[in-house]
């Protein structure tokens, strides 16, 4: 994941961006940022959210948007959450379980966050 500096695509025509929510309960209740291309930019964005712009836990999600499909489409969750890297909802949901490039970033984001715990149940 490091370095890449645009859209990853994957075979079948699956593009996978990353989400910014400064209030991941409820996206719409502080800034929301989508259609980030590389996690190392969530990151820093996640990351300077400001202490006053906190009042609800701040996450990092993955959006997957299959070519020749509506934007409402797509699957998104948020994997980096207040409490740790939540790898039982991304078993959850087969899109996310069956492919390469989200269990390549979720690798990454346990690497990027090693203060954070994992998340297995």
């Amino acid at each position: 994941m490091a370095g890449k500096d645009t859209k990853i695509q994957e075979a079948g025509g699956t593009t996978m961006t990353f989400t910014v929510a400064e209030c991941g309960e409820f996206h719409s209740l502080g800034k929301f940022h989508e259609g980030i291309k590389t996690l190392e930019e969530a990151a820093a964005i996640y990351r300077g959210i400001p202490d006053e712009r906190r009042s609800g836990i701040p996450s990092i999600g993955i959006n997957l948007h299959t070519e020749g499909t509506e934007k409402w489409m797509d699957t998104q969750i948020d994997v980096v959450t207040g409490e740790g890297i939540d790898m039982a909802m991304v078993r959850l949901v087969p899109e996310f379980c069956n492919c390469a490039l989200v269990q390549e970033a979720v690798k990454a984001m346990i690497a990027m966050f090693p203060e954070k715990p994992v998340i297995e149940l």
